[in-house]
């Protein structure tokens, strides 16, 4: 009995183990479908999340449906059925490649395109009325587009006319030399555009064009021009008899005469002239280096130049550079001097530049002590109107301190002036316009300032008196003609230039500022 107890014992214990492994395998699986199901729903949730984040990604395809046309659409000859507008444009600019060309003998120009925003325009209307169709892509109303753009490539390659001007002067015939123009040449725009309008229209927007140009005569022949050219300002001033001062003078003067200035041409006084040294020809005269009388070469130039400048102004023409002089010059009335100077590479100049559309000359005549410069060219001026310069002084400065000499001829506490002082001054320029004689404005054109010079005194501070001839000196005075007067010297920023710094002379005696007045201008050239 005992024994059977047991073993029915051992049987309940192993069923209900059983049982128990069985409850678990179940609620293992319940848990597994449960958790499989939980995955499921969070899908379908982020799903829909997704597609309502991401409606731009969604939607193309909509739109897209609804950009389509169904029925059969035409653009000309190209079939958009189905496209899309993108599509239907990337289409169309493909089978209408644009490469149109304007060729002109070695030139070619290729011309931009103008389609794109027809096609733009052509679809927008098409897809907003979602029918089908054959819809012609008009182009006539680009002519406006395509002469704009003949003309800009047509004004490159015309070539205007040269009419005939005067380009030279024959010294030793004494004549001038007038060029016999050129023809010149002006694309025919009208033909260009319609050769381009009708490959159009014929959808050819690979075509070439060739452009044809019609002959332009020049409009002034040479026998005009020889009329037309005359002596438009002129000036003269007097020079004095020092033979190396003159010398300078003639070698300027020679530099000067028969220089031709074609339009745009800027005239230097420096660069025409060249250096100023004795290796050029330029012989030693009167010069202030830093205030100090020297002999340097080129003394002269100055009075050539501010004749020069003169003789613009009446013309016309306004300088670009000038400049007055340190100190007061005889030759011209002070204002009207125009100083330069030159050391190889820079200096102060007289420059101007030729703004007219023709050729303009300068003759300049060195004769008898008289250097007249006189500009030709076609006149400047309105017929009738005539310009001159009028200067006065504004202000006296008080010379510099005397400088002393020792003269032991002198008595002790004796003091003799030798060379005057000159006064420092100011002198205020205005330009004068006139018509038929009478003035009709009156210009403030610049203020020129020149330094004053200092006076030299003779004294004897030594206490020794050496018999002379005489106890007293009496000045000595160099003759009129050859008296230093300032040419050269440069102030700038309050110090002189003193690099070949060349001084005029006095001009004859009775010849005094202002006396050399503008030379009557006739017609003609000579």
């Amino acid at each position: 009995m005992g024994s059977i107890g047991r073993g029915r014992s051992r049987k309940r214990s192993k069923t209900a183990f059983m049982i128990r492994i069985a409850l678990l395998i179940g609620l293992f699986a319940i848990l597994i479908v449960l958790l499989m199901s939980s995955i499921s729903r969070g899908k379908e949730n982020n799903k829909g999340t997704d597609l309502s984040a991401a409606g731009q990604s969604s939607e193309p395809d909509i739109e897209e449906t609804k950009d389509q046309i169904k029925e059969d659409v035409w653009v000309d000859d190209i079939s958009i059925t189905g496209l899309t507008k993108e599509e239907a444009r990337k289409k169309i600019l493909q089978a209408y490649s644009w490469d149109m060309k304007l060729i002109y003998n070695d030139k070619t120009e290729s011309l931009q395109y103008p389609l794109q925003e027809k096609v733009d325009i052509l679809l927008e209307q098409i897809y907003s009325e979602a029918k089908g169709g054959v819809y012609p892509l008009e182009l006539t109303d680009i002519e406006e587009h395509i002469k704009e753009q003949v003309e800009k490539t047509a004004s490159k390659w015309d070539k205007p006319p040269v009419n005939s001007q005067l380009t030279g002067r024959n010294k030793k015939g004494n004549q001038w030399i007038y060029s016999d123009g050129e023809p010149g040449s002006a694309v025919d725009r009208e033909k260009a555009i319609r050769d381009i309008l009708n490959l159009v229209q014929e959808r050819k927007f690979d075509g070439q064009v060739q452009v044809s140009a019609n002959a332009i005569a020049p409009s002034v022949t040479s026998a005009q021009a020889k009329q037309e050219y005359k002596v438009i300002g002129k000036f003269e001033t007097t020079a004095t008899s020092n033979q190396n001062r003159n010398n300078n003078i003639d070698l300027a003067v020679q530099a000067l005469d028969g220089l031709i200035l074609f339009p745009g041409d800027e005239f230097s006084f420096n660069k025409t002239t060249g250096n100023r040294t004795l290796e050029r020809g330029y012989k030693p005269a009167g010069a202030y280096r830093n205030g100090k009388f020297v002999e340097e070469p080129g003394g002269g130039v100055c009075q050539v130049s501010s004749t020069l400048y003169n003789a613009m102004i009446f013309a016309g023409i306004d300088s670009t550079e000038r400049h007055a002089h340190s100190f007061e010059p005889s030759y011209v009335t002070p204002g009207e001097d125009a100083m330069v100077s030159y050391d190889g590479y820079s200096g102060p100049d007289l420059r101007f530049v030729n703004k007219a559309d023709t050729s303009v000359a300068i003759r300049a005549v060195f004769e008898n002590k008289k250097i007249t410069i006189s500009i030709v060219a076609k006149p400047i001026l309105e017929e009738g109107v005539t310009r001159s310069m009028r200067s006065e002084k504004t202000k006296i400065y008080d010379p510099p301190a005397p400088e002393y000499e020792e003269d032991q001829t002198l008595q002790p506490g004796q003091e003799v002036e030798t060379t005057k002082a000159v006064n420092g001054t100011s002198w205020k320029t205005y330009l004068i316009t006139s018509k038929e004689g009478t003035v009709i404005k009156e210009d403030y054109f610049h203020t020129s300032t020149y330094r004053g010079k200092p006076g030299v005194m003779k004294r004897n501070t030594s206490g020794v008196v050496i018999p002379g001839e005489t106890s007293q000196s009496t000045p000595e005075s160099l003759p009129q003609e050859e008296t230093p007067l300032p040419e050269e010297t440069a102030v700038s920023g309050g110090e002189e230039r003193g690099s070949n710094e060349t001084e005029a002379q006095a001009p004859a005696p009775g010849a005094g500022p202002g006396e050399n007045k503008p030379v009557e201008i006739g017609p003609g050239v000579s």
